[in-house]
């Protein structure tokens, strides 16, 4: 490959950007709640891309007007199936989301069977925020506590208070 050819490439993928996924795997979100992170995940990739995608029945014309690009419209039980958990540990991590402001939803009832729907889209600029500095396995990150227990230490094989008088009790006992 010639020095020329080589150069378009590199500038070609410096100018695509990074995929959500990608993004998310790279942000200390959820850091310390890896089920949290892979929801987050596959929200990311089950965002709409194809605008002659089949949309659901009844969906409202506003929705239909955007084709629901960039929107994720698996039922909360799908997502549960697909992450491996319960539908009420998916329910309590989209409100956390929610919270935080990492992901945008949006609803509506089907006319017809009375049942309530929510599309779900990861906000990339709030993840943009959070990205870690360093993407090395020695960068520390976050502390997962705010401050180290005042109990710390207390519990050492030293300090058994049970231990020592089991041992002081069977002492006797030989005697």
């Amino acid at each position: 490959m010639d020095k020329e050819t080589k150069e378009k490439l590199i500038a070609s993928a410096k100018k695509k950007r990074m995929s959500l996924p990608i993004m998310i795997d790279e942000s200390d979100w959820y850091d310390f709640n890896s089920g949290a992170r892979y929801l987050l995940s596959i929200i990311a990739r089950g965002q709409r891309n194809n605008e002659k995608a089949w949309l659901p029945d009844g969906l409202p014309a506003e929705y239909k007007a955007d084709k629901c690009i960039g929107w994720c419209d698996m039922s909360q039980s799908r997502l549960a199936a697909r992450r491996g958990c319960s539908e009420k540990q998916v329910q309590q991590d989209i409100a956390m989301f929610r919270r935080d402001g990492v992901v945008q939803a949006r609803g509506w009832v089907d006319p017809v069977t009375k049942t309530p729907h929510l599309m779900y889209r990861v906000v990339p600029e709030v993840i943009k925020e959070r990205k870690r500095p360093v993407q090395e396995a020695e960068y520390e990150g976050r502390k997962r506590y705010k401050e180290k227990s005042s109990s710390r230490g207390r519990f050492s094989s030293e300090n058994q208070p049970v231990r020592a008088k089991s041992a002081a009790a069977g002492d006797e006992d030989d005697a």
